[in-house]
């Protein structure tokens, strides 16, 4: 990354300087490819080849994965495009290069930063401050309490029911499900918080990667909220360029002329959101399981600007106040709702054990095991340890 930007730099020939980002990029992602993905794609080509009677070994490459590789894989990236575009001049220094690349607080979850914000920060004199220190460490403490308190202790809920999926149904799994969530949250944004703290005590402030996700009322918007960065990496470095090429925009006119103007300017969104959310699948993790989950997303949203005439006609017939309390409220629940859906696809341990749950859900479903002890039983927790959830869940909350 650093050799091709340098060269770039050099460069006024567009056409060279497209072969070194091009060069760039390859390696960069061909390398995360082949060390996520490898094993995934010998399983299924032997999955694919049996089906023509032909035996190929399922042989595992053991590889041991550098750690974060997701993360400043996609750092560099941005750089990398970034330079190309001539947003900014490429770093000469290669010890400072590496610094924005592998700044450790930062390396396994992220947030993916981007080098105008970040170069800066780090060249700039940093002396001792005391009220960094002060919300630095707070930062940390309130990222450890949601990490340690809540996560790992309503964890243990979550894995009782995605790792027995045959053994719970009705409301055990929709509790199952509800744990996974707040465990997710909780252990993600506490991780942002650990590693935003960390960065403080040294006066380098992080791009924030949640901003109050559970008040969404869409999807998208949920998206907007929830991983920014990799949500905005995504949006500078896939979805714009995708949308506004030139194959997009020729597909535009065409569907303009043949369909009318509304499915010109949304079939061509619909399919950059559908590429998007393909890739964040696939960026969750080897497994047909991650896909599903990034296409259930991806088709949510689609469908919505596809239905968004269908849904103004609603509004209309029904006199629908679409800034109403109420209908906010409906919104946020309904989000909820979606979002949860998708994290079965998340954690279950495979495709089917996804479908396994779902189907479950509407087993037996009964909410009398909630007053009757049972869940309470399923989970055994003790007085304390359901205080402690309750305490860390208002906190949240507030």
């Amino acid at each position: 990354s650093y050799l091709a930007t340098r060269l770039m730099q050099k460069s006024t020939d567009k056409k060279t300087r497209k072969k070194y980002l091009i060069w760039c990029l390859v390696c960069n992602f061909g390398i995360l490819v082949f060390l996520k993905y490898c094993n995934f794609a010998i399983t299924n080509f032997s999955l694919f080849m049996s089906l023509f009677h032909v035996n190929i070994p399922d042989n595992h490459i053991s590889i041991v994965m550098p750690l974060g590789i997701s993360f400043y894989t996609f750092q560099s990236a941005g750089y990398i495009i970034d330079v190309y575009r001539d947003k900014y001049e490429c770093c000469n220094n290669i010890f400072k290069f590496a610094l924005f690349v592998s700044f450790f607080p930062q390396i396994m979850q992220g947030p993916i930063g981007r080098y105008d914000r970040l170069s800066p920060q780090f060249n700039e004199p940093h002396y001792f401050s005391l009220e960094n220190t002060e919300y630095g460490l707070q930062l940390m403490l309130w990222g450890f309490f949601k990490k340690i308190v809540i996560a790992d202790r309503i964890g243990v809920v979550a894995d009782k029911v995605f790792l027995h999926p045959y053994d719970y149904n009705g409301i055990f799994v929709i509790v199952g499900v509800l744990a996974y969530c707040l465990q997710l949250y909780a252990d993600f944004s506490g991780g942002m918080d650990v590693v935003s703290g960390a960065a403080e005590l040294y006066g380098i402030k992080l791009d924030k990667n949640f901003r109050q996700p559970f008040f969404s009322k869409s999807i998208s918007e949920f998206w907007r909220r929830w991983h920014i960065t990799l949500g905005t990496w995504m949006k500078d470095y896939v979805f714009y360029p995708f949308s506004l090429s030139k194959k997009m925009m020729k597909f535009s006119k065409f569907m303009k002329k043949h369909l009318g103007t509304f499915a010109g300017k949304t079939l061509p969104i619909c399919l950059a959101d559908l590429l998007i959310f393909f890739l964040v699948g696939v960026w969750h993790g080897a497994a047909w399981k991650f896909i599903v989950y990034g296409m259930y997303n991806g088709i949510i949203i689609a469908a919505s600007s596809l239905l968004e005439p269908v849904y103004e006609k609603m509004f209309k017939v029904t006199h629908i106040n679409k800034n109403a309390k109420w209908y906010r409220v409906f919104q946020i629940i309904r989000t909820f709702i979606l979002v949860n859906i998708g994290w079965v696809f998340d954690d279950a341990a495979n495709l089917k054990e996804s479908f396994v749950l779902i189907k479950n859900v509407f087993v037996n479903f009964s909410i009398k095991p909630l007053f009757d002890g049972s869940v309470r039983a399923m989970m055994e927790f003790s007085s304390m340890d359901m205080l402690a959830i309750a305490v860390g869940i208002a906190a949240l909350f507030i």
